[in-house]
């Protein structure tokens, strides 16, 4: 509990502001690859959430050690980084689906299972995948 509170102080303000930039564009890409994919090529709503998720999770390794945490890459920090993404991918994919199980719209069933990620995937980041 302690560390988790550790990362909330002040000294780690700018990491928060960076982390929430890279998760609006991040999030705004998947938002807007989902609803053309779903929309305008009238591709499944699973598999268009999949392509979004998985396209953005691509570049998101080096975004985050590059310009969020400003570390070095090793072979430990990769598989990491996969663990979590394997970790959150399942978890966002059931909470998605569980949205469209219960007929809520898309759209909407995105940003629930961001909402509730969103803290949990900066955390795992900041205390276990970055981590020198």
């Amino acid at each position: 509990m302690e560390k988790i509170k550790s990362i909330l102080i002040s000294e780690n303000y700018k990491l928060v502001k960076k982390y929430t930039v890279l998760s609006v564009f991040g999030y705004l890409y998947v938002f807007t690859t989902l609803y053309i994919l779903v929309d305008f090529f009238s591709i499944n709503k699973t598999i268009s959430f999949i392509l979004s998720y998985g396209s953005w999770y691509i570049v998101l390794y080096v975004l985050q050690l590059k310009y969020l945490f400003q570390t070095h890459h090793n072979k430990r920090k990769m598989l990491r980084f996969y663990a979590s993404l394997l970790f959150f991918y399942i978890w966002a994919n059931l909470f998605y689906n569980l949205g469209i199980k219960y007929e809520i719209h898309y759209l909407l069933s995105t940003l629930i299972t961001i909402i509730i990620l969103l803290p949990l995937r900066f955390v795992v980041s900041k205390m276990f995948v970055f981590k020198d």
